[in-house]
């Protein structure tokens, strides 16, 4: 009997894992991905000037990208901001990835025209992340 127990534990075990690692792979694919552009030029017509591709909608758009943030003031708490920040939303780092290696990104980039242009993509949080709905508690309850 003990044996029986055993070998159905195991399998309740495996079956559990499995389900948490297929969800949790999906999740992980599903995680929103930003391109982030910091530009640290002296003025709007320099920026201008760089013709990055996260500055021309056009070569985005295609693969699902949109803006987030392109400029718009900028309160500094600690250390020098940038001049200027984009950074542009798409649903996944795969589709950020097809953007960046497309003929269309790369018409515009000038790596002549890009010592003042810090880009860089990173993963955002899923939207089934427990952090998110963690600090949504924690707001609703810092008036008691």
């Amino acid at each position: 009997m003990t044996h029986r127990v055993a070998t159905a534990l195991a399998l309740i075990a495996g079956f559990g894992l499995g389900a948490f690692a297929t969800t949790a792979g999906r999740s992980q694919s599903s995680r929103p991905a930003y391109f982030v552009t910091l530009f640290d030029s002296v003025s709007q017509s320099e920026v201008a000037d760089t013709n990055y591709p996260s500055l021309a909608p056009a070569t985005f758009q295609a693969f699902g990208g949109r803006y987030l943030i392109h400029s718009g003031r900028t309160i500094s708490f600690d250390g020098q901001p940038p001049k200027q920040i984009v950074v542009v939303a798409f649903e996944n780092m795969e589709r950020l990835q097809q953007w960046h290696r497309s003929q269309a990104f790369s018409q515009l980039y000038d790596v002549h025209k890009i010592a003042k242009v810090k880009a860089f993509a990173v993963e955002g949080v899923g939207d089934n992340n427990s952090a998110g709905r963690l600090g949504g508690s924690i707001v609703e309850n810092s008036g008691e």
